[in-house]
């Protein structure tokens, strides 16, 4: 008897579910202004999720750490019920684009660094959503690979000189 899990990979389809169970959520929670669009993410094979109105700050946090949080649950939460894997971006008032930017600018003066000194370069400790978005940018690159080091929150990337360059 085979029991092998076939884990089924979410694309684009997942969308109109992905904004659903979001509304959803937010009404139980109270956040009735918000309002929730969606958005597939070709580059990065994701969903992103943007949630604005005026109470969508709150959703934010500390550092980011409560929309962190609801990213990490609705991961677990649309995975569940729609029986199929998906890399979720939650976003509220485009908090994750500009950590996106500021996270991608210190990767482009690693790559400046390796280029010059030939020698790893080490990120700050990042979250497992941004790392995956690191890793999924690099994996191409023709001068730069990364890997994972550290546990828990120490946890960051390193970047390597491509060894077949």
């Amino acid at each position: 008897m085979d029991t092998t899990v076939t884990h089924l990979k979410a694309g684009k389809e997942i969308l109109p579910a992905a904004e659903s169970l979001m509304k959803e959520i937010l009404n139980a929670m109270g956040f009735q202004d918000v309002l929730v669009s969606s958005l597939w993410d070709e580059k990065q094979d994701r969903c992103k999720l943007s949630l604005n109105g005026e109470s969508a700050q709150y959703l934010i946090g500390l550092e980011g750490k409560t929309i962190e949080s609801l990213q990490f649950l609705f991961n677990i939460l649309l995975g569940r019920k729609s029986g199929k894997e998906c890399a979720i971006q939650v976003d509220a008032l485009g908090y994750w684009d500009k950590k996106e930017k500021e996270i991608f600018s210190k990767v482009e003066y690693g790559i400046s660094e390796i280029k010059r000194l030939g020698s790893p370069y080490r990120l700050p400790p990042m979250n497992a959503a941004m790392r995956r978005i690191i890793h999924k940018t690099l994996a191409d690159h023709p001068e730069v690979e990364s890997a994972s080091e550290g546990e828990g929150v120490w946890r960051k990337i390193v970047l390597y000189p491509r060894k077949n360059h």
